[in-house]
């Protein structure tokens, strides 16, 4: 759906109420705990907390947005049992889009077909119990979930590519995104991106560490760079952005301080191979960007490097 219809559905109890529909609670025998590091459920937790403090545009590969279609237009098929009964099944493809949606996001990936099925499964689960549930016509139901995994199958197999997760961007880019927080020189435009990057942070730079700190009120100060430069069509998103010092930032622009795919700082003057730079569990970074700055200030993919992603990397400067 559009950016404009994803908002006015976020503003309806739809959002709400069909999340919850096949789901209900059960009485812990122990106090809850939170998921071990590591596990599915804190994989989990992790992609949707991403997911509500970014909002990601989510995109499908092409065989995976024809199953959807599919599953989605397919509830016309219910008008045959009576309407009480119909009701129940209006979502499907909602739910079948959302739980396709959490397991991508998991990845941090596009869409794909496999995504799909797994919801698919899930939700065909939920189905027929509430078709017990609703002491429905069973035969009629399961009639329809073999008819549906029949399409399902008879789509081509060839997965097609898509474009890479990013959040949704703004509509319109400010002119600079300097400065921390309101007390910065950014304009009012982008500058949700820019908030984000400082609260995870606590205006605490990536790549030193240091903290400026400021007499009241300004209290700290820091600023957000561009990996990929403005002049470069760099969009104004987190997955774009870094938080650094004035010193850091000068740097980073100017080329004296590059960054390898495994996130590592290159000081270009020197050849020096520096330590990983600070990451908040949300800020996920785009290679892309990455790769466009390291070209921009070495000429080429590799500028020197034997590798970009081995951890003992020796750099050369170029």
């Amino acid at each position: 759906m559009s950016a404009r219809e994803w908002r006015g559905f976020l503003a309806t109890d739809a959002a709400t109420y069909s999340r919850l529909l096949h789901f209900s609670r059960k009485s812990a025998p122990a106090r809850c705990r939170d998921p071990e590091p590591g596990s599915w459920r804190h994989e989990l937790a992790a992609a949707y907390g991403w997911a509500f403090n970014t909002g990601p545009e989510l995109t499908y590969t092409r065989r995976a947005r024809r199953q959807w279609h599919m599953i989605r237009t397919a509830v016309h098929h219910w008008e045959d049992l009576p309407e009480r009964h119909a009701d129940f099944f209006v979502r499907i493809g909602d739910h079948v889009s959302r739980i396709a949606g959490a397991l991508a996001t998991t990845e941090r990936t596009a869409i794909h077909s496999a995504h799909v099925e797994s919801a698919w499964s899930l939700t065909r689960r939920a189905v027929l119990d509430a078709a017990d549930l609703a002491a429905m016509d069973r035969s009629a139901v399961e009639q329809f979930i073999k008819d549906l995994d029949e399409m399902l199958s008879d789509i081509e197999p060839e997965e097609g590519q898509a474009a890479p997760i990013r959040p949704v961007q703004p509509e319109h880019s400010s002119s600079r995104l300097r400065g921390s927080g309101r007390h910065g020189q950014q304009q009012a435009t982008g500058s949700s991106s820019v908030r984000k990057l400082k609260e995870w942070y606590q205006d605490q730079c990536q790549m030193c560490a240091a903290v400026l700190v400021l007499p009241s009120p300004r209290h700290r100060y820091s600023e957000a760079a561009h990996i990929r430069a403005r002049e470069d069509d760099g969009p104004d998103v987190v997955e774009n952005l870094l938080c650094l010092c004035p010193n850091c930032h000068v740097l980073f622009d100017a080329g004296a301080r590059i960054l390898t795919d495994d996130l590592r700082v290159v000081d270009t003057v020197t050849g020096r191979l520096g330590e990983r730079i600070r990451l908040h569990r949300w800020h996920f970074i785009d290679l892309e960007f990455v790769r466009h700055h390291r070209r921009r200030w070495t000429g080429d993919e590799c500028g020197g490097a034997l590798s970009w992603t081995e951890t003992e990397v020796r750099w050369q400067a170029p």
